[in-house]
């Protein structure tokens, strides 16, 4: 199985007060993360998706849909609630400058090393996200076996996906390479339960001739 990791594209437009944005924020993709979808499309057009999976909000339900519309065969994005961004709590609609005042350096330990605050009220926790991940990947095991697969989501919840590798979220996060940019796209292929990373955090054009050579 190929599992194609998508992130959304942009939901803030130049000049525009950037807060953080969970699953609490259902922003819709502005002009330039739409164009960001269409550019992951463009790069998946010749990929041949046996299904699409999306988070529940706006702007991944949006960039899934432009993905799908420009597929051969005819794909209807499924929604899975397993794909949703994290709850940041009483970070939520706050700025970076914001945070740091309030809440200290739990901002620095989470954009640095992934390591979930406390005192901030974020729903769930990291056990909780990374079992939902494993439990999704299991199921579309059995669905997709010799398949790709395209899964829409959010930066917080997509880092998750690295820990289905032994020790490769791990080394991530030392090297600080954990993170998905907004329209990003990344790619893990499995043989049986064995899963091994093709990309990370890539510009989906620079994708196309991966996806193309892998025969997807």
């Amino acid at each position: 199985m190929k599992l194609i990791l998508a992130r959304h594209g942009n939901t803030f437009a130049p000049g525009d007060k950037v807060t953080w944005v969970g699953s609490a924020n259902d922003l819709p993709l502005v002009e330039s993360g739409l164009e960001q979808a269409e550019r992951a499309a463009t790069a998946l057009e010749g990929t041949k998706l046996a299904a699409i999976y999306c988070a529940p909000l706006l702007r991944t339900k949006k960039f899934a849909e432009i993905v799908a519309a420009r597929q051969t065969t005819k794909t209807t994005p499924i929604i899975d609630n397993r794909l949703t961004e994290l709850d940041y709590g009483d970070w939520s609609g706050l700025s970076d400058d914001e945070i740091s005042a309030k809440f200290g350096d739990s901002l620095k330990n989470w954009i640095n090393t992934s390591t979930w605050p406390s005192g901030c009220h974020w729903a769930s926790s990291e056990a909780a996200v990374t079992a939902e991940v494993q439990s999704l990947v299991a199921e579309l095991e059995t669905k997709h076996a010799d398949e790709a697969v395209l899964l829409v989501s959010s930066n917080g919840r997509l880092r998750y996906f690295l820990k289905l590798i032994a020790g490769e979220f791990e080394r991530r996060v030392a090297d600080k390479q954990f993170k998905m940019g907004t329209g990003k796209i990344s790619v893990l292929s499995s043989q049986g339960k064995i899963y091994s990373l093709l990309s990370w955090n890539q510009d989906p054009a620079a994708l196309k001739d991966l996806l193309c050579a892998a025969r997807l």
